[in-house]
């Protein structure tokens, strides 16, 4: 076989290799742009949040004695009144000494009378000379030992009185009881300072806890008007109203720089008997309102030009400015920097519209219609952006 001359091998590498090219030559992407306009309007700024529906008031109930259990009266669940009697301790040793203290004072009182007519005559003899005065004196002083054992004992009596009554655990507020430190309670036995109950003005007065972005708590402020809605009803809105901020517990904005949430605390205005404690809500605090002010819409702010297309005007942005883009009319695009304002969940106000073509179309998106071929291997791309 004949060798194939050099200069005629070159001709033939180089033919095939225009070949592949032409075959593979990348065509220039088709943009579809999806553009808005500016317009004027009304925008309502304001935070959105999740959170939970919690009691008005919760209160824990605790024990102030050491005693045996005598008789349960509530049950988790019940609707309770104020000084309602929930559980009652057993009161027996402190009754029995209350009578035992009771005879003692009366026979105190009646050692008391004797003492006090003795110290009287002794004055009396000591008038007439009958008597030195160090007997008066000592009478005198047995009247006020006598009279300080009374007191003393009139004080443990009163100690005595309120045992009983503490026997008697009650609620401090007219709810619902919410929790039950049920195993104390069954064994029969509790101890002073011992948890018992919690109880809740869930069936009457609700509350929002809300959790804030620290990057929004600035806008937020009491007496700010809240909507939302519970998870078994999306449908329906509530209204409520602020009443307190909470700020985290050991904060060091500093050290850590994790992200931080404050509990906002809302007033239900408008419960009803669906609304309980532990739904879930979604809710809108209204910052403010702006009416007739020149706006468009937010996602016209987070576009950005894909490679391929035609810029004529690129981007010149500070960073306390933000960037739109507009369509030319030979499909090019320019970008112009704008002051944003107050926005919602779909606008937001722009102050120096005047700066902005009239008319313009401003770019929200766009979808790659003829994408360019690629013979190598590559990750998928997102065609919308």
């Amino acid at each position: 076989m004949k060798k194939i001359k050099p200069n005629i091998l070159i001709a033939i590498i180089l033919s095939i290799f225009l070949i592949f090219k032409i075959a593979t030559k990348e065509s220039k992407p088709d943009f579809k742009f999806s553009t808005t306009k500016i317009t004027s309007g009304e925008i309502v700024e304001s935070v959105v949040s999740s959170g939970k529906i919690i009691p008005g008031e919760e209160l824990k109930v605790f024990s102030r004695l050491s005693e045996d259990v005598y008789k349960a009266y509530a049950v988790y669940g019940d609707i309770v009144k104020k000084g309602q009697i929930l559980l009652e301790l057993d009161s027996t040793r402190f009754q029995k000494e209350l009578s035992t203290k009771l005879k003692n004072l009366e026979i105190l009182k009646i050692e008391l009378e004797q003492k006090k007519k003795k110290a009287d005559n002794d004055k009396i003899l000591l008038e007439k000379g009958y008597i030195a005065s160090i007997e008066l004196d000592e009478s005198e002083n047995e009247y006020k030992i006598k009279s300080l054992e009374i007191e003393e004992l009139k004080t443990e009596i009163q100690k005595l009185d309120q045992n009983i009554i503490d026997t008697q655990i009650t609620s401090p507020i007219e709810g619902r009881v919410d929790y039950i430190n049920e195993e104390a309670i069954k064994e029969g036995k509790i101890f002073a300072n011992a948890w018992l109950y919690t109880i809740s003005s869930g069936h009457k007065e609700l509350n929002l806890s809300l959790s804030i972005d620290g990057r929004e708590i600035t806008k937020i402020n009491v007496g700010q008007e809240v909507t939302f809605s519970v998870e078994t009803d999306l449908n329906t809105k509530y209204l409520g109203k602020i009443v307190k901020i909470v700020e985290p517990i050991g904060l060091k904005p500093n050290i850590n720089k994790s992200p931080v949430f404050y509990e906002v605390i809302v007033e239900i205005l408008n419960s009803n008997d669906l609304l309980k404690t532990g739904l879930s809500v979604d809710a809108v605090i209204n910052i403010q309102t702006k009416n007739n002010i020149y706006k468009i819409k937010r996602s016209a702010l987070r576009f950005v030009p894909p490679e391929g297309i035609k810029i004529r005007k690129a981007s010149n942005n500070s960073s306390s400015a933000g960037v739109i883009w507009v369509l030319n009319k030979d499909n090019s695009i320019s970008a112009f920097s704008i002051t944003p304002g107050i926005k919602d969940s779909e606008f937001v106000e722009i102050s120096n519209f005047k700066e902005i073509p009239e008319d313009a179309n401003i770019i929200t998106n766009v979808e790659i219609v003829n994408k360019a071929k690629n013979n190598g291997f590559s990750l998928p791309q997102p065609k919308r952006y």
